[in-house]
C-alpha cells in the first residue's frame, strides 16, 4: 500500500501559484479513490475526542506507555468507559483502522 493516493494528477507547476488554472481541479469521474482515503461516516465524538487527546500528549511523547498514561491522566476512556491499556489501545487503534 502506498502512503498517498497515485490516481490524483500530479502537480503540473514546479513553483506554486495562488492563481487558479486550467486542470487545476480534479474532476471524479476521473478518479479512483483508494479505500483507507474514505470513509462511509463522519468520524463520531468519541473518535474526535480520541483525535484531540492524541494530539495533545504526540506533542510531547511517542512512547505506547505514555500515550496510554496521557490518554487516562486526561480523563480520556475506552467507548465502554474503561482506563486504557497498552493493549487495549492497540486493538482500539485496529479496530478505528477498518
Amino acid at each position: 500500500m502506498t502512503e498517498w493516493n497515485e490516481n490524483l494528477t500530479p502537480w503540473k507547476s514546479p513553483k506554486s501559484s495562488n492563481q487558479g488554472g486550467v486542470a487545476a481541479i480534479e474532476t471524479y469521474d476521473r478518479i479512483q479513490h483508494v479505500i483507507w482515503q474514505n470513509r462511509t461516516s463522519p468520524p463520531t465524538e468519541y473518535e474526535d475526542g480520541l483525535g484531540d487527546a492524541l494530539e495533545l500528549i504526540l506533542a510531547e511523547t511517542h512512547k505506547l506507555e505514555d500515550i496510554v498514561k496521557g490518554l487516562n491522566e486526561l480523563g480520556f476512556r475506552m467507548p465502554t468507559g474503561t482506563l486504557f491499556t497498552e493493549q487495549s489501545l492497540k486493538e482500539e487503534f485496529a479496530r478505528l483502522a477498518i
